[in-house]
């Protein structure tokens, strides 16, 4: 038998998991140098990472390959008295194999889910997710108190001392004051400025409705391409391709959808979270204005001369 593996720089196994493994299920095993395990003596292992180690009396070759690589590189003698397992890039050579403890751990190891599973479909989810946390962040600040209704106007509100030309024009409340003392305008034009703040603190909410309807969306999709990949494969593929296709639909059809939600719940959240600021100020704008009107007199109705 001639190993030709070759060491993946991503690869999804490294040996240590499933010596982790066996550690876990209590399982015995030891490391033995394989010039010295005479039951491979007369086999040529040219793979980087290579090891023997007898486990539960059994002496075995764990590889570590290229998962792409396994299937055509791993050849074994029509006489051999070895038997091979594979699980993406590892290869378990066993001597004399029954159904043992430690092969059924090998076969049932899998490999953890990373964003790389979800193929292309995390390129539009990784907007969405920029989308969400820049619009919530920026909204944050700009619907804070200071640049919306600031606590000076509240106090001069309640207590009568208002407008005061000496505000400026860093938040709306003292915009739409400045505008009530030295534009004069009539009652629509004023309740049609406030109306223009009040829609200004909703910029970019809109984006937040688009990810928390299209970002499950995505999922969906990703999830149905994943099972299309998955049945189309089965009728096609062995045992050990097919093994591998069905792991990477699965984890594709999973990690979309889970993705997909995991933005859409926060940006939902989020969103409700940032109307009901936006309620808050509009209604203490709407108390400033009409104040304003009876300040100022703009809902006063010109004398019509006969």
């Amino acid at each position: 038998m001639q190993s030709g593996c070759f060491l993946n720089t991503d690869q999804i196994f490294e040996q240590s998991d499933f010596l982790g493994e066996l550690s876990k299920g209590n399982i015995e095993f030891r490391s033995i140098p394989i010039d010295n395990n005479p039951s491979f003596s007369r086999f040529t292992f040219t793979a980087k990472e290579s090891n023997s180690y007898l486990i539960q009396g059994k002496a075995s070759i764990l590889l570590v390959c290229e998962s792409s690589l396994v299937a055509s590189d791993i050849k074994l003698d029509v006489n051999s008295s070895l038997k091979a397992f594979y699980n993406e890039n590892l290869v378990l050579l066993v001597k004399d194999a029954q159904e043992d403890s430690f092969i059924q751990k090998f076969v049932a190891l899998q490999p953890p889910l990373t964003y790389k599973q979800a193929g292309i479909f995390i390129y539009p989810l990784s907007i969405c997710l920029l989308i969400t946390v820049f619009v919530i962040a920026e909204r944050s600040y700009s619907l804070r108190a200071g640049l919306t209704f600031p606590s000076k106007v509240e106090k001069a509100l309640r207590s009568g001392e208002f407008p005061n030309k000496n505000w400026g024009r860093r938040s709306a409340a003292e915009r739409i004051s400045l505008v009530a003392i030295k534009e004069k305008p009539s009652q629509e034009a004023l309740l049609s400025y406030s109306r223009l703040e009040i829609a200004a603190m909703e910029k970019g909410l809109f984006l937040l409705e688009v990810v928390v309807a299209g970002a499950p969306l995505i999922g969906l999709l990703g999830t149905a391409t994943g099972l299309v990949q998955v049945f189309s494969s089965m009728p096609t593929s062995g045992l050990s391709g097919g093994t591998e296709v069905f792991s990477e639909g699965i984890a594709l059809a999973l990690l979309t959808t889970i993705i997909g939600l995991a933005i859409a719940i926060p940006a939902l959240i989020g969103h409700a979270y940032l109307i009901r600021i936006i309620d808050k100020r509009a209604a203490s704008i709407d108390w400033l204005t009409a104040r304003l009107i009876d300040a100022t007199g703009a809902n006063k109705k010109p004398t019509i001369l006969n």
